[in-house]
């Protein structure tokens, strides 16, 4: 067990929207690894892809991945940032499809309190400790982690020319 404190990235809006309707939406997401990796400063072992179905019975083909990107920060503090990749692609190539691609995150800090020694050294300093002096570090964490989802989300858009912007709130 854990103290655990859990901080939104992109509060109060909670999450970035973007959509592309045209030729070849699946291509997209081809490229959105390479992309996280490059951005987040992440390695493989950073990357999971959660669930990832496709539906071939049908026209137009359905798909949806779920992403997420675990990045440790430093001894207690990790990096996490979510990715719902959904949408549908055309047999035909030259038909238009559509993809949705959904970009969340958050920074979450966990403080050990596993053993007696722990609690009882580790709650008397957390408080103070955590208020005085890690507060500001984790903020700048948030705000790093902020900039990195936002550049994510201009790679995108420039990649595939979609510089209008939509938010999801």
């Amino acid at each position: 067990m854990a103290f655990l404190i859990e901080d939104d990235i992109l509060a109060p809006k909670g999450a970035i929207l973007i959509e592309y309707k045209g030729l070849n939406p699946f291509s997209i997401y081809g490229k959105i690894r390479d992309m996280i990796l490059t951005v987040f400063h992440a390695r493989g072992v950073d990357y999971f892809e959660d669930d990832f179905r496709w539906d071939t019975t049908g026209e137009p083909i359905n798909f949806f991945v779920r992403i997420h990107v675990d990045k440790k920060v430093d001894k207690w503090t990790r990096g996490y940032v979510y990715l719902r990749v959904q949408g549908s692609q055309p047999r035909d190539p030259l038909k238009p499809g559509w993809i949705q691609i959904e970009v969340s995150g958050k920074v979450s800090t966990a403080y050990p309190t596993e053993t007696m020694f722990q609690k009882a050294i580790f709650y008397p300093f957390l408080y103070p400790y955590h208020y005085l002096m890690y507060n500001n570090i984790r903020r700048r964490y948030i705000r790093i982690y902020k900039e990195w989802i936002e550049h994510l989300e201009m790679e995108i858009r420039s990649t595939f020319n979609l510089m209008q912007r939509a938010r999801l709130t």
